[in-house]
């Protein structure tokens, strides 16, 4: 039996940064994405902070990223979990249905533009990697109910 050497095995961290993303479709079931600077799509969102509740983080973030108010935040329908681009710590997202009071967007948090993509869209798109595996939730981001 082989036997393990604590001294020269790195083992990945246990540690989860845990993020939380909105899921704002309209009423032409299109799902709201923000481009970066790099010509990047990410869905809004960002990291979870210690004392914030769901909900105030999800309105946090989409303020700073498009400059808009929440209206209703749901119940989360999804998640999805993926190694960090240096493999350092994992990331863990819940997806979260959102509605918007408005949707007049000032991109901002290194965006430079939002737009709502058609699923067809959304499977085709150039996500930023930090996305991870979300399109394999996409089966759960368009049957989801508010």
């Amino acid at each position: 039996m082989q036997e393990f050497d604590r001294a020269t095995t790195v083992l990945p961290s246990p540690f989860y940064r845990v993020t939380v993303k909105a899921l704002v479709m309209n009423d032409k079931q299109q799902l709201l994405v923000g481009v970066n600077k790099k010509g990047a799509y990410e869905l809004p969102g960002g990291g979870w902070e210690h004392g914030e509740t769901l909900e105030e983080c999800l309105a946090r973030e989409l303020q700073e990223e498009f400059g808009v108010r929440v209206m209703r935040i749901g119940q989360p329908i999804c998640f999805w979990a993926h190694p960090h681009r240096d493999w350092q710590y994992w990331l863990l997202r819940i997806g979260v249905p959102v509605r918007l009071k408005d949707d007049t967007f000032t991109p901002g948090d290194g965006l430079v533009k939002a737009q709502f993509v058609s699923q067809d869209e959304f499977i085709r798109l150039n996500l930023e990697t930090y996305e991870g595996n979300v399109k394999d939730q996409i089966d759960k981001i368009w049957s989801m109910k508010e």
